[in-house]
């Protein structure tokens, strides 16, 4: 193995764990709500989705501050880094207020747009109130996160993401069923069980933080002047980020929706399929973040020509990391499902669509690191440009199947491997041709 796939997996490992903590609520919600009833199941692939469309904005300015600091870290600048970490959480905190305004006050109005009148509407109403109170405690979370990427110490990101899972299993197994004298709260308990999960990984991550970086080398939580260049600077990497990020939510939302239309049952069905497929995500997602905070670095030193392997390395390790998982998706994809319903004969009907997820994968895999290949260079105006051809080939392959044509649900799928392919290609082809060298950050 060399040096680089060394680094690759060193870094890699940590953060699959770290960037599966969004994951791993909504597994261990969908776990729990698949024992109440089909429609909180339906309700929270919905509730989800709008959850995260609040994160858009915030999130974007996390993955920028990033790219930023791995670009400083790379020019090795620890001050400097520190600087740019303390604008940006200055800046999540601020934008963090103003998401959970919004949420609470505007979704209910919102909701009748999208959501028929209902069970489903009302179930997704509870949720989503309480979630909103979580958004700072998440983009705080990943704001650390993106501090330790970029600096290298990602050991810290393992113990969070335990704290996190275990104090989410616990809590909303309680208030989910009302167990141990809580009363049962049904999705409403999946909300408040994941807000105090976020919340205490949050904390932990506060301590770490504050004990890990040297003070008078890093300077962190210090501002003395507004570096209004930085600012300008995150927020021209972030705007189309934003974008970009809106668009993958709006996606799966809006994928969501056109099954509702279908029928309840097909909801529940995509929400567990969906909970499949994130699954088989999390290496993947980690390999990325790795890949495009390495790029960024290789980028500031100049060395462009490591990118290649880089990316070969990453995508390797993705695929031997997720290829377990896959091999029983396709041998016995009820194993899956029995996971998340296991009294429901009705969602077996979810077997063909997981074995479309899991062949989807392969595809998928090298498609993200391309993909954030093109992130790490900083040229996100064409990360946009690549999510919104993405986003439109999805969603008008899987409303011409499940609609017009009324095809089965494994079918509309289909969608999700052929956009991928698209990113692929596109990413691959605007790498190659170092477009991206235009840029000055």
């Amino acid at each position: 193995m060399s040096t680089l796939s060394r680094v690759v997996w060193k870094v890699s490992l940590p953060v699959i764990l770290a960037g599966a903590s969004e994951t791993f609520l909504h597994v261990i919600d969908t776990i729990f709500l698949a024992r109440v009833g089909v429609v909180e199941l339906g309700a929270l692939a919905i509730a989800d989705s709008v959850f995260l469309l609040s994160l858009v904005i915030p999130l974007s300015l996390v993955e920028s501050l990033q790219i930023l600091a791995s670009r400083r870290a790379g020019q090795r600048k620890p001050a400097t880094v520190g600087a740019v970490f303390n604008l940006g959480f200055l800046a999540v905190l601020v934008i963090c207020l103003a998401s959970t305004f919004a949420l609470k006050v505007f979704w209910p109005v919102a909701a009748n747009w999208f959501v028929e009148p209902g069970a489903v509407g009302t179930a997704v109403g509870n949720y989503v109130q309480v979630a909103a109170y979580g958004i700072f405690f998440v983009c705080g979370s990943f704001a650390y996160s993106a501090l330790l990427m970029s600096s290298g110490k990602t050991r810290a990101l393992i113990p969070a993401t335990m704290i996190l899972a275990a104090t989410s299993i616990s809590l909303c197994y309680a208030l989910i069923f009302g167990k141990f004298g809580f009363p049962a709260l049904g999705i409403r308990g999946a909300a408040l069980g994941s807000l105090a999960a976020e919340a205490a990984t949050f904390l932990f991550l506060t301590f770490y933080v504050l004990r890990a970086f040297d003070s008078s080398r890093y300077k962190l939580f210090r501002i003395r002047n507004l570096d209004w260049r930085t600012l300008r600077l995150l927020n021209r990497i972030s705007a189309p980020i934003a974008l970009q990020r809106a668009l993958e939510v709006i996606r799966w939302f809006f994928f969501f929706v056109i099954l509702e239309r279908v029928s309840t049952a097909a909801l529940a069905i995509a929400n567990v399929v969906y909970t499949c497929y994130i699954v088989f995500w999390i290496p993947t997602e980690g390999f990325s973040e790795t890949s495009y905070s390495l790029v960024s670095r290789f980028v500031g030193r100049n060395q462009p020509e490591r990118i290649g392997a880089l990316l070969r390395d990453a995508i390797r390790g993705a695929l031997l990391a997720t290829l377990p998982f896959l091999l029983v998706a396709l041998a016995a994809p009820r194993w899956f499902i029995a996971v998340f319903a296991p009294e429901w004969s009705l969602l077996a009907d979810g077997g063909a669509s997981l074995r479309v997820v899991a062949l989807a994968m392969l595809i998928i895999i090298p498609g993200e690191m391309w993909f954030g290949a093109v992130l790490g260079t900083g040229d996100t105006v064409a990360a946009l440009g690549i999510e919104l051809v993405m986003t439109v080939t999805m969603l008008g392959i899987a409303y011409l199947m499940a609609i017009p044509l009324a095809w089965p649900v494994e079918r509309v799928w289909l969608s999700l491997p052929i956009a991928w392919a698209v990113c692929l290609l596109i990413s691959y082809l605007w790498m190659k041709s170092r477009m991206w060298q235009r840029l000055q950050i």
